[in-house]
């Protein structure tokens, strides 16, 4: 008898934490996804891989940001919405792997509402075949699987990972938080102290990042370039229309990459190009390439270097929002041909 009192109290009170976290869950999600500055979570760090396959599906955007935390960090879409009329979702995950990459491609490409892509290409410089994903990465929440099948039971698994799982409860604690500390009508742009993807590099982030990324290269494994080509070829029979760039870094940080290796660096944007226009020939749809990856008005601030603030970059290979959307116009505007360089500036 008094097992079974012990078993009953023990079930009542974890069934009670359980009807907690997924009530909490609920109103927490419902309130990032219809709070007027919600959006600008897409951009924060935190338990992202767990609860962005779902809000994939409930905001259902026509333009979709894939990549690293550059493009997690660059592209909020509370201001892309309203200067394009379009309905956005940044997709960037932080240290995103060439698989991972491929998979939310695959994911967005498999969305009937996704009508344009965009993929920031430092991403497939990352990640190995030993590891290949990051911490909070599930195949089963993407809509196809990484042959391109749709997914079996997808909604049990979406549902389980926004309501049930402690990263969803991390990532909605923290938007919740941000969100409420805004004041009456502002929105991330406004508070750069909430919100610090809105900062701006001083002299002393640029110069710890510098000598923190010292050693940092920038090239392509032959798995990783495997990674590239399969998202391609994921890509051949899609209707949306599809960006690949290259990032702006900063040239300070891009010296670093040619002084490192600057043969492998080379390469590295050789194969993408070579690849894009080997998709292009073959196949139906077509990708656009831009390079922000050279000399322009934006890679070219020294701001910081000379112990200003810089209006351009969070760091020097992170480039603030209102950056994301000078290089979004620039590439919108600017795809007359199929294989384009535009400098960001």
């Amino acid at each position: 008898m008094q097992s079974r009192r012990y078993l009953t109290w023990f079930f009542g009170i974890a069934g009670a934490i359980v009807a907690l976290a997924v009530a909490f869950n609920a109103i927490a999600d419902a309130y990032i996804l219809h709070h007027r500055a919600g959006a600008s979570v897409q951009l924060v760090s935190g338990f992202e891989r767990v609860l962005k396959p779902a809000w994939l599906v409930s905001v259902k955007p026509s333009m979709v940001f894939i990549g690293s935390s550059r493009a997690r960090i660059a592209f909020d879409p509370t201001l892309v919405n309203p200067e394009f009329h379009v309905a956005s979702f940044n997709y960037g995950v932080s240290s995103a792997s060439a698989y991972e990459t491929r998979r939310y491609i695959q994911d967005a490409a498999a969305q009937p509402f996704v009508k344009t892509i965009f993929v920031a290409l430092d991403a497939f410089t990352s990640g190995s075949a030993a590891q290949p994903f990051g911490g909070g990465f599930d195949e089963l929440r993407l809509a196809v699987t990484p042959q391109g099948q749709p997914t079996p039971r997808r909604d049990l698994w979406l549902f389980t990972s926004r309501y049930l799982s402690g990263g969803a409860l991390g990532m909605h604690a923290l938007g919740v938080w941000l969100l409420a500390r805004l004041g009456p009508g502002q929105l991330a742009a406004d508070r750069p102290d909430i919100f610090t993807e809105y900062g701006r590099m001083t002299p002393a982030k640029f110069r710890h990042e510098m000598a923190r990324r010292a050693e940092r290269t920038m090239h392509l494994t032959d798995w990783q370039k495997g990674e590239l080509r399969k998202s391609l070829d994921a890509l051949c029979p899609s209707k949306a229309e599809v960006y690949f760039y290259f990032p702006p870094d900063n040239l300070a940080i891009i010296a670093h990459y040619r002084a490192n290796d600057a043969q492998g660096f080379a390469a590295f944007k050789q194969t993408v190009r070579d690849d894009v226009i080997q998709h292009n020939a073959a196949c139906p749809n077509k990708v656009h390439l831009f390079d922000f990856m050279i000399p322009s008005s934006i890679t070219r601030d020294d701001a910081a270097a000379r112990g200003q603030e810089s209006r351009y970059y969070l760091d020097p290979i992170h480039v603030r929002p209102p950056t994301g959307l000078l290089l979004l116009k620039r590439m919108l505007l600017g795809h007359d041909t199929a294989i384009a360089a535009r400098m960001a500036g």
